[in-house]
């Protein structure tokens, strides 16, 4: 399965190549964002949503202040420091800290004993941080609104202070919340001076990350809000989804392979009109995007193994090649109909017509390398280098860095999988986190 990088290094890409190689993902992702707005999948634990809510809460009183003196930071990243950190320093099971965005580089810098900060913390935190992965799905349910607490992000902190025990963290009355968050407010004034986390390892304030926000650890009245705000389609297809996936029939259909095809397969039999077109849609795609992936692995692998440069006729002969070639222009026809009403079918004409006329398998394989090519030659910003490379005698051989080892060669079983990802693992693992799932 393709999906987006998920390591929270954020390496750059480099000249070498990077992923999608075919350029399949686009299409997908529109689908899938069509399918389930606002949700990524990156995004694992819901209650996220509650931090940013605190986080705006205790940064509102520095809405006229400008960024971090010295690293230019702005006080909602500061606040995600010191919950990244706390969260780190006071979890000691690993388990628990699985799908916190920058716990490795939280980790790294408590070992050698210096604050996080800019410097240290991940490359693109407003992108690959708790922040960046959740504000999407944050501003789509109207837990933030420019900037500002949106409804539910007012409704989430109220009932969060309610089960915290935190009266006052939010308003002018007075209560424990409200001695908590002027402490949280004063320890990101001065990493907002200092540019990086500024208390010790023995401040008491690091316990509130993880007896209060702990990701993994949510109230009830908290869950039944954010599941509330979930399912609440708002014109999309998030209710009827959600409400499948945690049926009997749905979390059997889940649990049995987690393959989404299985799951969509069922879903499409309970669903309405509009959705059951969508899943179509994509069931067909997915088809469309397995034939070409397989024929271009299969490339890879061969030529891999056999560690020369290999000619057309050889690749033409492979297995998923054929396969492709003889049923692209078929899958591309009854695709663009089905992805009209989804305005995706020029895309689609615009990125694969050339893979979908009738031709010899030979034919076929030089226009995926072709086409392989032309797509990471468009890459931004530069342009990203082919993984197979074609020499002036018409033979081919795969970059290093991408050749395959033994036992990477596509199976059948796979033929059916999904190439890509369409969120149902992130709504599992909200369902989870929820408790409406076990």
């Amino acid at each position: 399965m393709l999906t987006p990088l998920l390591t929270e290094a954020d390496p750059a890409e480099t000249s070498e190549g990077s992923i999608d190689p075919l350029g399949l993902y686009s299409i997908a992702d529109a689908l899938a964002t069509r399918l389930v707005p606002g949700v990524r999948e990156r995004q694992k634990h819901p209650r996220f949503l509650t931090a940013i809510a605190v986080g705006m809460a205790v940064c509102s009183q520095f809405e006229n202040e400008g960024p971090a003196a010295e690293e230019k930071s702005e006080p909602w990243q500061v606040f995600e420091w010191y919950l990244v950190e706390g969260l780190v320093r006071t979890i000691s099971d690993a388990a628990q800290i699985y799908g916190l965005p920058g716990s490795n580089k939280a980790a790294e810098a408590i070992r050698n004993n210096i604050p996080l900060s800019d410097r240290n913390y991940l490359k693109t935190p407003s992108v690959y941080g708790f922040h960046g992965v959740y504000r999407l799905l944050s501003k789509t349910l109207g837990n933030e609104t420019a900037g500002q607490l949106g409804d539910l992000g007012y409704t989430l902190i109220k009932t969060w202070e309610e089960e915290q025990g935190m009266q006052g963290f939010w308003g002018a009355s007075a209560g424990p919340g409200a001695r908590w968050r002027q402490k949280i407010a004063e320890a990101v004034k001065d990493g907002m001076k200092k540019g990086a986390t500024a208390r010790t390892s023995g401040w008491p304030g690091w316990s509130f990350f993880k007896d209060h926000l702990a990701h993994y650890q949510i109230g009830k009245k908290e869950s039944e809000k954010i599941y509330e705000a979930l399912r609440d389609s708002g014109g999309t297809y998030r209710r009827q989804i959600l409400g499948f996936l945690v049926s009997s029939q749905g979390k059997s259909a889940w649990q049995a392979s987690k393959s989404e095809r299985q799951f969509h397969a069922e879903l499409v039999s309970e669903c309405d009109a509009g959705l059951k077109e969508l899943l179509n849609a994509i069931m067909c795609y997915e088809t469309f995007a397995r034939r070409l992936q397989a024929a271009f692995d299969d490339c890879l692998f061969h030529v891999s193994q056999t560690r020369r440069r290999t000619q057309l006729e050889e690749l033409a002969s492979l297995t998923g090649v054929i396969k492709a070639a003889k049923e692209a222009p078929s899958l591309f026809r009854e695709l663009f109909s089905m992805l009209e009403p989804f305005g995706e079918s020029v895309r689609l004409q615009k990125m694969f017509s050339n893979l979908a006329d009738a031709m010899t398998s030979k034919e076929w394989v030089a226009k995926l390398l072709e086409h392989h090519c032309k797509v990471q030659r468009n890459k931004p910003p530069d342009g990203k280098a082919p993984w197979v490379e074609r020499y002036d005698d018409g033979s081919y051989l795969v970059r290093p860095a991408y050749r395959r080892q033994n036992g990477e060669r596509p199976d059948d079983k796979h033929q059916d999988k999904y190439v890509h990802a369409y969120r149902t693992d992130s709504l599992w693992s909200f369902a989870s986190d929820l408790g409406m799932v076990k």
